[in-house]
């Protein structure tokens, strides 16, 4: 999967958060926790959960 920002309003890209998920951040709002994505206008929220699902262990 290439590359790409995912929460425009920080500018924090798919593999930010791909990171922050694989650390052990498992939902929403431990995501935005350690990347702050989707904590501004939450946009970008949905796509972040199917982020979470896909790259969940």
């Amino acid at each position: 999967m290439e590359n790409r920002i995912v929460c425009h309003c920080l500018n924090i890209d798919l593999d930010t958060i791909k990171k922050a998920v694989e650390a052990g951040a498992d939902t929403l709002e431990k995501v935005q926790e350690a990347t702050e994505a989707g904590t501004i206008c939450g946009a970008c929220c949905e796509e972040i959960e199917v982020i979470i699902e896909e790259f969940k262990k």
